[in-house]
Formats: C-alpha cells, structure tokens, sequence
C-alpha cells in the first residue's frame, strides 16, 4: 500500500501545524470516492464547492483535506482532520498527484495509451484479451469499464479525472498486471488527466471530425492527440499509416520514440508499413490473413466483422510485440479468443429466417457510419438499412454529414439517439439535409423504428442499428431512460452470433 506523510508531499512549508506522523494513503477530488486514510482535495466545480463536502469526506473516513483557499473558515479550522488551505491549489495538484504516486516503488506495468477517433475501445480491449490469452495479468481502462481482466467495472469517462485515473493505475498494479492498456480521449490529454502516467507505448488508430464544439477545428484536435506521442519517457509509437493524421504522426520529427507503422494498404514495396496483410477474406463468419511484421510472418483468424477490425488486430500485435515479451505465432495463436466490445460491430441472428440480420455498432460520427456501412456493404446478399439519430447538445455540423454517410444504405430510417435538451425532430432535420436520394423513413421512437425496420425488411438483407451501441439509456429532457438496442433485438427473438471463422 501506498502511503505517505502529508508533510513530506505538501513539502513541509505550506502544512504548518501537521503532525509527522499524518499519513495519507490515497487521494480524492470527489468526497463520494472517499476511502479511509485518503487525502480529500476540496476544490471549486462547475456547480458546487469541494468544502461544502468536507464533513461528508471525514464521515468516510479522510485524513486530512486540501482547500483552495488562502484562508479556512471557523468550521474548517475546527474540524477532527487537518485542513490545509493552499493558494491555486487546482493548478498544484497535478504535481500533487504525480509525485504522491510515484513515491513509492512498485512493479510497473506496461502502460500502452491509445488514442484517435474510433476504434480505442476495441483496440485496448484486443490487447487486454489477447494478453491475458498468453497468461499475462492484464488491465484495462476506457469507455468500457477497468480494472483486471476479465473482472471489469463501469467506467464514469474514457479517461478518468487525474486523482481517479492513477489511483485505478495504482490499484491494478497492485494486483500485478504486467500489461495495462487505456484509452486516452483529446479531453483527457487537453484537461492534463494523464499527466504522471508513464507509457512506454502509444498507439494511433485515425482522426476524423468529432468533439469540435471543443476543440474548435481539426487541426487543434490532431494537434492535442499529437501530445500523447511527445510524453517523456514513451518508448514506442504505434501508428496507423493509412491515416493522413497517422502520417503526420509519422513523418514527425519531433516525436523521439520509435515508430512502427501499420496498416491495409500496402499497395508497393516502397510505401509498405511495418506491420501489414499481405491478403485478407472477409465473411460474416469472421476475418482471416495473411500478416507481414517485423517478428515474422503469420496466419491469423478471428470472429469479427468489418476491415477496420483487422486493422485494429495490426494495432493490437504490433503494441503488444514491441513488448519484447511475446513470439508472434505464440501471440496470434489465442486470436480466436477475442470478442468485439459491447455495441461495436455486434451481429445478432433472427429466431425468424424471414427476418434480417442485425448488426449493433456505436458508430456516432460521419467516418465511423461511413466505415461500417461500407464493412457491411461486403457482406449483404440483399439490402443493407440502417437506423440511426445523431445525439443532442453536440457537435451540430456533423449531423447532415452523418446523413450523407448514411446514404451507403439502401434504406434509411431516422430516430432519436440521446436528444438532451433538443428536439429530436429538429435533430433529424438536420441530418435529412445530407441524404439527396436513399428512401428514408422518420420514426422518432428508436425502439418502434427498429422494429419498423425489422417488418419491413426482408431475410436476406441486414439491419444495422448505429450510435448507441453499449449504451443502456437514452438521455431526454435532462433525463436518463433506460433503454437498450440489445434488449429491442433480444426481445424480437435475436441473439448474438457466436462462433468462429471455418
């Protein structure tokens, strides 16, 4: 266990009157994480104050608590634990953090960050598989949950807030994982959340438009993911270089780490990457290759949909074999044990043979609905349809762009996503002003337009029903809904494919 004296970590000066012997074994921003023997940093928020939660903190069981403040109130000042007030504390704690962390020593994992538009979630969740696949304890951390595969719990962001993210870091070293793969998102990176964590390998999977209401333009979102592969220490940088971003990457000479280059199109010996499918088929029973890499060659099947997954698999190997800890036909051997994230590319077969298949996939942005609608188009022997909403209170740009993406379909049918605070008909007008001539139908309720779409198509086509993926609500008006698609499939006598490649 972690401990250390708040003197030591507050550097003696600014905690006058602290007795030596405080010790502090970890530390919390929000008092509803609070655990016994943790430090409780009481900052301001958005709505509410940290002080206005200190007693509920020392009820939990903090030791001591950081205000950011210069002076403490009556109450403050008389409380059972030592208040300490410290001018700018918000813009101290990141050192805080950092140094309260790495105070002590401990077996480090392999840290493997991976950041770009789509695909993070089914990247760290391949490498944490297919690592604990080749009897390697193995962490993850993302928008699916953390924690020790297979035991994973429901994450509240991608990338935690800094306090939350190095204590679960922590956490999962403790238990001994040699290998922790997380998702690192442009507002962890922009907001300074990872700083104090030590990556040895990074990993770029693409950029395409999204979060730019934060952002503002493209190029300041490339250049915040850009700063992920600038973080001292990093050993390696893995990078798609089918992406015109990922090419940015690797044609930068400022990042020092060493590049490995992956990707599908490899169309000349002079512009191959490092690691790449010499062929590749494609069925709706899985994918099977023939892969080139620097460790050698390989034949490789798994049980997921789409080209971009066998992209995703490049990203994964390569992360995992600059390593140095793996053989690659030992590595590859346990791909048939992968498993696609919940909600992404998840296929469901009807109970009826007059009804389509289904796919489920999270695809929110323009590229991501272009790039599975143009997976599935290699897979449909009759008609492809998809039914989908773009998401409230967001990026409005995207939405005509994602109905232009849409009109791969033959048939499109429009619903809400999460409309928050907007209507969800405004939302579908907007996206109907990028579909010129694919017949579109308009059905606000996303449960009714899916089983809409399942009537009127027919066995031989696929439905595929974007957006929310893994998600189980639908967020109305400031409320959050349960809601699932899964559960509108199962209920209408789907059930998830398994099986794999033959």
């Amino acid at each position: 266990m972690i401990s250390m004296k708040l003197c030591e970590l507050l550097n003696n000066s600014l905690a006058l009157n602290i007795a030596d012997e405080d010790l502090i074994t970890g530390i919390v921003t929000d008092n509803r994480d609070v655990q016994s023997g943790d430090l409780f940093i009481a900052l301001a928020g958005a709505h509410h104050h940290g002080r206005q939660f200190i007693q509920d903190a020392i009820s939990r069981g903090c030791v001591a608590v950081l205000v950011e403040a210069n002076v403490l109130n009556t109450e403050e000042e008389s409380a059972l634990v030592p208040v300490v007030a410290i001018p700018e504390l918000k813009s101290a704690l990141p050192q805080l953090l950092a140094e309260f962390y790495q105070s002590v020593e401990f077996n480090q994992a392999n840290m493997i960050g991976v950041t770009g538009t789509n695909g993070k979630s089914s990247i760290v969740r391949f490498i944490t598989q297919l690592a604990a696949a080749n009897n390697k304890t193995a962490g993850i951390m993302g928008t699916l949950g953390f924690g020790i595969w297979p035991d994973i719990k429901v994450s509240k962001n991608t990338t935690p807030e800094q306090a939350v993210l190095l204590r679960q870091i922590n956490a999962m070293q403790k238990q001994g994982a040699d290998f922790i793969a997380m998702e690192v998102s442009s507002h962890g990176i922009a907001e300074k959340r990872t700083q104090g964590v030590n990556f040895d390998t990074a990993v770029f999977c693409n950029l395409s438009q999204d979060h730019l209401d934060f952002h503002g333009d493209m190029e300041a979102y490339y250049q915040t993911k850009r700063e992920l592969f600038l973080t001292a220490g990093l050993q390696f940088a893995v990078i798609n270089a089918d992406d015109v971003y990922g090419q940015r990457l690797l044609a930068d000479g400022e990042i020092s780490a060493q590049k490995i280059s992956y990707g599908l199109n490899a169309s000349s010996s002079e512009d191959r990457p490092d690691v790449w499918a010499k062929s590749f088929q494609v069925s709706t029973a899985g994918i099977q290759a023939e892969i080139v890499t620097p460790w050698g060659e390989a034949e490789i099947s798994f049980s997921l949909m789409g080209d971009f997954n066998l992209s995703n698999m490049l990203a994964t190997i390569s992360a995992l074999m600059v390593s140095g800890q793996f053989e690659l036909t030992e590595l590859t051997a346990h791909l048939h044990q992968i498993s696609a994230p919940a909600g992404r590319m998840e296929m469901y077969r009807p109970e009826k043979s007059a009804d389509p298949v289904a796919v489920i996939d999270f695809a929110h942005t323009p590229d991501a609905l272009n790039n599975v609608l143009t997976a599935l188009n290699t897979h449909k022997a009759g008609e492809l349809a998809v039914v989908f909403g773009c998401g409230g209170d967001r990026d409005s740009s995207k939405r005509a762009l994602m109905g232009a993406s849409a009109e791969q379909a033959d048939k499109i049918w429009l619903t809400s996503d999460n409309p928050r605070s907007e209507k969800a008909a405004d939302i579908i007008e907007m996206i109907q002003a990028g579909i010129e001539d694919t017949e579109t139908f308009v059905e606000l309720d996303r449960e009714s337009a899916i089983r809409n779409a399942i009537d009127l198509l027919q066995g031989d086509d696929l439905l595929l029903i974007a957006g929310k993926g893994h998600e189980d609500y639908q967020e109305i008006s400031g409320e959050k809904i349960p809601y699932s698609d899964q559960a509108v499939l199962l209920a209408s006598g789907y059930q998830l494919a398994v099986g794999g490649v033959q």
